[in-house]
């Protein structure tokens, strides 16, 4: 017990990194909680400090995988990570050193929340994909190198991994928000960052470049992505494109039936294309006709005005 906690004591003296990153987290909670309190919306208060949603990440705030990392809203969430963080983070950085684990923390933080956004169509808040990675390399540095050796090693390992499948149950059942593919992402790129000094480095170095890549370019084409085909579909509706549009629209609620941004966004292109049909239908003297589309606008949205002007005015 005294050699644990002679082993912590150095480990908190050496760190220097890692006290910057928490009391940034920090600072963004702290200033997250004036701005709920000051009536900020909490999505406008996250994209102000640097979590910003799926679909304004597709469009251009790409940075928002990165510093999403360093942003909570749950205090519980942001407890677990921040000790997490200062107690495996001064491990790894008295370890590395500072320069190599603020370039850990880059990868780790960048490629786990691009997993995340990619496979739940939420890049996902705090630091549970980095604490994950971090843990997952010190794990398996214990079975090569005596610099990492940690006592309870099995019942760590245990309760991390348990950790997973219960938020992903809570996720489920209770509709909790955690990064679980960021947490399980992250601890694979711990483990592989754990062999970049091993014999196997060329093998390893590849593998890192490809998770790298892979993870960037998932922000520009995931087409099994329900938000990511809400994003395309924005694009074309924008640019008057409405046949292209509802294809990424219905695309996107095959993927995902509950995607509001696909279903409101479609829903106002059939009411575009009533509004045409009864316009037509008005100006050729159709009144019947007309009078049929207005209803059928009405139905889709009660509050149409146009719709209810129009009708009130047939002859």
């Amino acid at each position: 017990m005294h050699s644990i906690l002679r082993t912590l004591q150095r480990n908190l003296t050496k760190a220097r990194f890692t006290y910057i990153l928490a009391a940034y987290c920090i600072l963004n909670y702290l200033v997250f909680e004036w701005l709920l309190s000051a009536h900020v919306s909490k999505d406008d208060a996250l994209m102000y400090l640097g979590a910003p949603i799926a679909l304004d990440i597709y469009e251009f705030q790409y940075w928002g995988i990165i510093t999403n990392s360093f942003v909570h809203f749950r205090f519980g969430n942001f407890i677990l990570n921040l000790v997490g963080l200062i107690f495996l983070g001064s491990y790894v950085e008295r370890r590395i050193g500072s320069v190599q684990f603020f370039f850990f923390g880059l990868y780790a933080s960048t490629v786990s929340s691009a997993f995340q956004l990619a496979f739940s169509d939420d890049a996902g808040l705090g630091l549970s994909g980095v604490n994950y990675a971090l843990f997952g390399f010190i794990f398996f540095k214990t079975f090569y190198s005596r610099r990492y050796r940690i006592v309870t090693r099995k019942l760590a390992l245990l309760v991390m991994l348990f950790f997973i499948p219960f938020c992903f149950y809570q996720n489920l059942i209770n509709q909790w928000h955690v990064a679980v593919i960021a947490m399980t992402s992250g601890f694979l790129i711990g483990i592989l960052i754990s062999l970049f000094h091993s014999k196997k480095l060329l093998s390893v170095k590849l593998n890192l470049i490809l998770l790298l890549f892979f993870s960037v370019a998932s922000i520009f084409y995931s087409p099994w992505n329900a938000q990511w085909n809400c994003h395309k579909g924005m694009e074309f509706h924008i640019a008057g494109k409405l046949r292209e549009a509802k294809l990424y629209y219905e695309q996107s609620l095959s993927i995902d039936p509950k995607n509001t941004c696909s279903s409101d966004n479609l829903l106002l292109i059939h009411i575009d294309e009533l509004s045409g049909l009864a316009f037509q239908a008005h100006n050729r003297g159709d009144y019947i006709k007309a009078g049929e589309y207005y209803d059928a606008i009405l139905k889709l949205d009660p509050d149409n005005q146009w719709a209810k002007n129009n009708k009130r005015n047939l002859p």
